[in-house]
């Protein structure tokens, strides 16, 4: 009787357990799955080891993380290389990247959606109405979908760097290779000077209002297809104009902390340790020494490391996580985030060009020298890759998740070997191909 009682608790203790892990978010709990469970031929996947390898031997990067899930599940997680080639400490699945662009995705376009959803803007909105610094300008009728379409006539870069740096070698402050003028840099925190851009380097503290009245002044182009981070630098201050907090705070408050995403974050370094963030950078012609913590892209640098454009630093399992709860129409492990309609419009736009969705980039076989995604990726993909040596597509039609990770910036950022030499399209192609044999 007692033994019977005994098998019996055992039996429905082990269902709980079941259950609890069935309703773990993926990020927390490693979950093994053969490529065969889902229909995938693994001894070609072993293929993505040599292209990997092979990138790392000519120095394209020194290391990576690849992460690669299917029908919801991780049926791919490596990592490879080092931190540096010069370098021993190995690439962690935990190890935190600068995604670059890859944060228009997994950062302000998930807020955008969110405040979409919610009721909070239109796609035809005027940004003017959020933005009172563009009302009187000739940007006064830019729309949102505009700016996500990269089709607003903005200029492609801002170099807001240029409104601290100088010529004259009088009352300068030297950093690294460029000279600043000293009423605007600091190598010292203060009241005037607390934004910080690197090691011993702050900015002025009005420097984030320079930078918007510098978007203001620029010239506006012809509405036509020109992909542009100043639109997505715009997308940043709607968001937090309409959510009234940063956009770093509404996205970790919104996604990340509820996700259980204990490695993704704007300004990694109030949280994270240098050792678990791959450097970016040996050093730049802006900033003094190594970039590691310390966003690459010099427009978010300077306007703080929380930006529209770039400032996000995640793993490749994070940045996975958040695009797999978009390909499952807004809900992950029980939780709806957004509406599948939502999720439906953002995913499946295309401008006018085909060039470009909502926010997400979009295969372009029409023009192979200018197509992001390997030949086989069906037109419905849609994604981001990112300057750094990053990117993340989804396929909906086929339930895939690819995220490549890397800091081939490292440790100068001139040659891209990584895109001369096709490294994520090739990955990419080998998924397809490993489907195709089932």
């Amino acid at each position: 009787m007692f033994k019977k009682l005994k098998i019996g608790l055992v039996f429905i203790f082990s269902i709980i357990l079941l259950e609890l892990a069935g309703n773990t978010p993926i990020a927390s709990v490693p979950v093994k799955y053969s490529p065969k469970d889902v229909g995938m031929d693994p001894a070609i996947l072993n293929r993505i080891g040599s292209i990997v390898n092979a990138g790392i031997k000519a120095r394209a990067f020194p290391g990576c993380q690849v992460f690669v899930m299917k029908d919801g599940k991780p049926i791919y997680d490596k990592c490879f290389g080092h931190y540096t080639y010069e370098g021993t400490q190995d690439v962690k699945p935990t190890t935190m990247y600068d995604l670059a662009s890859l944060s228009k995705t997994t950062g302000t376009l998930l807020a955008i959606m969110k405040l979409y959803d919610e009721g909070k803007l239109k796609l035809s909105d005027k940004i003017a109405t959020y933005l009172p610094f563009l009302q009187g300008t000739d940007k006064d009728s830019l729309t949102i979908s505009e700016l996500l379409l990269h089709e607003s006539g903005l200029q492609a870069s801002l170099s807001c760097y240029c409104l601290a740096t100088t010529k004259d070698t009088t009352q300068i402050v030297r950093i690294g290779n460029s000279i600043y003028k000293q009423d605007m840099v600091s190598m010292n925190p203060t009241d005037t000077f607390n934004t910080q851009i690197s090691d011993s380097f702050y900015i002025r503290n009005n420097f984030h209002e320079a930078a918007m009245t510098m978007i203001a002044n620029s010239r506006l182009r012809n509405k036509t297809y020109i992909y542009s981070c100043v639109n997505f630098l715009l997308l940043k201050e709607v968001v937090e104009t309409i959510s009234g907090i940063s956009m770093d705070v509404f996205l970790d408050s919104t996604f990340y902390r509820p996700m259980e995403l204990k490695n993704t974050a704007y300004l990694p370094l109030r949280t994270h340790q240098k050792q678990d963030i791959a450097p970016t950078l040996k050093k730049d012609f802006l900033r003094n020494g190594i970039l590691q913590g310390y966003v690459h892209d010099p427009d978010a640098a300077f306007l703080g490391g929380i930006s529209g454009n770039a400032g996000l630093f995640a793993s490749a399992r994070d940045v996975a996580t958040v695009h797999q709860m978009i390909l499952n129409n807004g809900e992950l492990n029980g939780k709806r985030y957004l509406s599948a309609e939502t999720c439906r419009v953002f995913t499946t736009t295309t401008s006018a060009s085909g060039r470009r969705g909502l926010g997400f980039d979009k295969p372009f076989p029409s023009n192979p020298a200018h197509n992001p995604c390997c030949i086989s990726a069906p037109r419905e993909v849609y994604g981001h890759t990112g300057y750094t040596g990053t990117c993340c597509w989804v396929d909906p039609v086929n339930g895939l998740v690819f995220v490549f990770l890397s800091n081939r910036t490292y440790p100068f950022d001139g040659v891209n070997k990584l895109a001369r030499m096709g490294i994520r399209t090739k990955i990419q192609e080998v998924l397809y191909q490993s489907l195709k044999q089932k």
